[in-house]
């Protein structure tokens, strides 16, 4: 294995940090020399003071090396349906979206953060197509981000129809469904799921160019790379795009950071933003003790 020299490291910990907020502390050293080995036999390179040299060139050859560094230190662990009570609250917060009439005209927003390889958007339509029907789209969007250019590409082309039966059987137990007259062939059933998710590329660091609030934001298991500090302004980022009553998923492995009185919890790392109402009845409640 190529060594990693502590300024070789310090340099790149540096650039990862500015171009994705991932924190490599000193203790992360092996690691990332470990991931970034096959990179640098891609360019056929020797030693980690030229790679320096790469990914801090400010031209094309080193912006499209600094993704690939970014891609190749984070991990992209995900699955259909992962952490399937996530899921169950997700149905549960819609179909009260859907008893108070939110969703007429496609109101419903629903925002994927670190969509990683796709997995996580297509089980959060299962469940729309599961509350809403076949025409769900009408009801609710998806909109699907990551850093990583590669695994949102991955995301938009992958032709893995058979793996969503899982995402179905999972979501047809589930109550208040309308999970009739689908399609029967997969990849129909897969263009159905898809033909509400939009996806783009973006960096937590900066502010989603896309107006509106949503009314549930999923973004798991993605700031654990982050220092605190950078955990706390995507945290804030994310409570300021949170439509009332919205949801907010965590990972099981994350906490809520910074000032959120605005927010409660609403069952394992899930947090809901109450209605202006619940607001001032709670301050009332506070004055009457």
């Amino acid at each position: 294995m190529i060594a990693l020299a502590d300024r070789s490291y310090r340099a790149i910990a540096a650039i990862v940090e500015r171009e994705a907020g991932l924190y490599m502390p000193e203790t992360k050293k092996t690691f990332l020399a470990s991931r970034l080995q096959r990179r640098l036999r891609f360019h056929g390179l020797n030693d980690f003071e030229t790679y320096v040299r790469l990914i801090g060139d400010p031209g094309a050859a080193g912006t499209t090396e600094r993704r690939h560094l970014v891609s190749a230190l984070t991990t992209n662990v995900t699955a259909i349906y992962r952490e399937p009570h996530h899921f169950d609250l997700l149905a549960q917060h819609l179909l009260d979206r859907r008893r108070q009439g939110v969703e007429a005209g496609g109101g419903l927003r629903i925002w994927s953060a670190g969509c990683s390889t796709g997995e996580e958007p297509l089980s959060i339509a299962a469940v729309c197509l599961h509350v809403f029907g076949p025409s769900w789209t009408n009801d609710a969007q998806i909109i699907a981000t990551d850093v990583d250019l590669s695994v949102l590409e991955t995301a938009r082309t992958r032709d893995d129809s058979a793996t969503l039966g899982p995402a179905l059987a999972a979501v047809s137990s589930l109550p208040g469904g309308r999970t009739r007259d689908l399609p029967q062939a997969p990849d129909h059933l897969l263009a159905l799921l898809r033909g509400g998710i939009t996806y783009r590329h973006h960096n937590l660091l900066d502010d989603l160019d896309l107006p509106g609030q949503f009314d549930a934001i999923f973004c798991r298991n993605v700031t654990i790379y982050f220092s605190a500090v950078v955990q706390k302004a995507v945290h804030e980022r994310l409570r300021a795009r949170l439509a009332p009553a919205g949801m907010l998923v965590l990972g099981h492995s994350e906490r809520l950071l910074g000032d959120r009185p605005e927010l409660v919890s609403a069952g394992r790392t899930t947090f809901r933003r109450p209605l202006p109402d619940e607001n001032v009845l709670a301050r009332k409640a506070i004055r009457c003790r």
